[in-house]
């Protein structure tokens, strides 16, 4: 069971929009169960609105990450789960990535979410999670240029960054509201995804292989 956590301490990256993209999209292949952690309940609202389908399935009603994935592991036959972390709370943040075989951090392409994201950057590290950072709702020619900039600042610190990155679309905004999701509604959206799921896929792999080394 690969375990991913879509999570950021900063408010307003587009977590919960990203994670209902990317579990539809990993629901083609596997099955997969999301754990919303996230008190606001912005994925659980889109699920209900999707009609609660078997897969990808939801779990709700816990409070740590690690309690969510040892009942998984216990009695569910999920191939991927995913976590929907929530915004603030570096507690139950720590917890997820404790848990995870790969974190995406996503943000958007300013120095401020940059700074923000920094928090989730770190522990990380310090507790030797493999992550990988995202960088979302990259929009027009000035935008592009500052996610450029973002790139750049990235890999100066050596912290890795997704190739893919994902363009500002109305899609992803309007299918939230209908219990569908960006690529469902919009193709180059569905190329932007399958591209960026192929990449944390195999990331998320290699993290697996990593934490495993590492408990040997």
């Amino acid at each position: 069971m690969l375990v991913i956590g879509v999570l950021n301490s900063k408010g307003g990256v587009g977590k919960s929009t990203l994670t209902a993209a990317f579990a539809v999209r990993a629901a083609q292949d596997n099955a997969v169960c999301v754990v919303d952690l996230d008190s606001q309940g912005s994925y659980s609202d889109w699920y209900m609105r999707r009609g609660s389908p078997d897969n990808p399935a939801l779990l709700t009603g816990e409070d740590r990450a690690s309690d969510a994935i040892e009942a998984l592991r216990l009695t569910a036959p999920y191939e991927i789960v995913l976590l929907d972390g929530p915004p603030g709370s570096l507690t139950v943040t720590e917890d997820a990535i404790k848990v995870c075989d790969l974190v995406i951090i996503p943000m958007r392409a300013s120095g401020l979410d940059l700074m923000a994201s920094q928090d989730c950057v770190r522990l990380c590290q310090q507790l030797g999670t493999a992550y990988l950072c995202v960088l979302n709702d990259v929009n027009s020619r000035e935008a592009k240029s500052l996610g450029e900039n973002a790139r750049n600042t990235l890999h100066t610190y050596k912290i890795p960054i997704a190739r893919t990155a994902v363009a500002h679309r109305v899609p992803y905004i309007n299918a939230m509201t209908s219990g569908k999701t960006g690529p469902e509604k919009d193709k180059a959206a569905a190329a932007e995804i399958d591209a960026l799921w192929a990449e944390i896929k195999q990331a998320a792999l290699a993290g697996a292989k990593q934490k495993e080394a590492s408990h040997a």
